[in-house]
Order: structure tokens, then C-alpha cells, then sequence
């Protein structure tokens, strides 16, 4: 598991990060995020590098695969996760709402590791026109 918020720090900043934007239009790289319950109890979102979660390179166990398609202006109020899972977007767009009002936009190919199992979660939508698929990676 990773650490949590690094102490001292913005909330939604964490400085081994890329920087790279979360919020609003952002440009086409992929990009590994986590989505997870703060100390604060409250879920937040922090993009990943690789470089300081080397974690993220080795085998992680799973349960299954599967895949999931929603369509447009698919909305799903507040929930927290139902579990421990990796959400890799394939096409398609989808939202998340936070407690704070900031709204995270994942895009094809972006991969997440959704942990905010506990407090009062996040909302999830697909906006537009094109429906979103995605693999969901229950983990072990």
C-alpha cells in the first residue's frame, strides 16, 4: 500500500509527483493516478510517477479482470469504492467528484488505483457523447 498525503504539503499536491495537472483539460499523455481516503477521511487524487513508487513496477496480485462499459451521462452519486482496485481507461472520458469540488477528468489510457474504500467517497460520471469502457482489476 502506499504512504498517505505527505505531511505539510496542499492537499492534492504531493511533490514526488509529476506536477502535471489533475483538473481540467490536460494533454494526452497517459498517467497512473490514486484515489484514495485522506487522513482527513475525505477521498482525494494524486498522479503517480513511477520514479518514486517503484512499487507500482512489480507484480501486484489480483482477483479477476473485467471489463465495464457505461454510457454517456452515466452518473453515480456519492460512494466510496467497493473495493480495492485498478480502473484502466481504454476510451472515453469519465469524472470524478470530490468532497471539495474539484472534478478529475481520466482519460483513455489512464490508469487508476482506486483505495477510497472508507468515508463518504466520490461521485463518477461520463460527460459527452462517447460512452467509456474500461478494465477494472479487483486486487487481491
Amino acid at each position: 500500500m502506499l504512504p498517505d498525503h505527505v505531511p505539510g504539503s496542499k492537499v492534492g499536491f504531493d511533490p514526488r509527483l509529476t506536477g502535471r495537472p489533475r483538473q481540467g483539460p490536460r494533454d494526452s499523455t497517459m498517467a497512473i493516478f490514486r484515489l484514495y481516503t485522506n487522513s482527513e477521511g475525505k477521498s482525494q487524487v494524486d498522479e503517480l510517477n513511477l520514479d518514486f513508487h517503484p512499487e507500482l513496477t512489480t507484480a501486484t496480485a489480483t482477483q479477476h479482470i473485467f471489463f465495464r462499459q457505461w454510457e454517456p451521462g452515466h452518473f453515480i452519486d456519492w460512494h466510496p469504492a467497493p473495493r480495492r482496485q485498478f480502473i484502466i481507461s481504454i476510451s472515453g472520458i469519465v469524472e470524478v467528484g470530490l468532497e471539495d469540488g474539484s472534478t478529475h477528468r481520466f482519460m483513455p489510457g489512464d490508469a487508476r488505483l482506486v483505495e477510497d474504500t472508507t468515508g463518504k467517497g466520490h461521485t463518477t460520471l461520463v460527460p459527452g457523447d462517447e460512452p467509456i469502457i474500461t478494465a477494472v482489476i479487483p486486487l487481491a
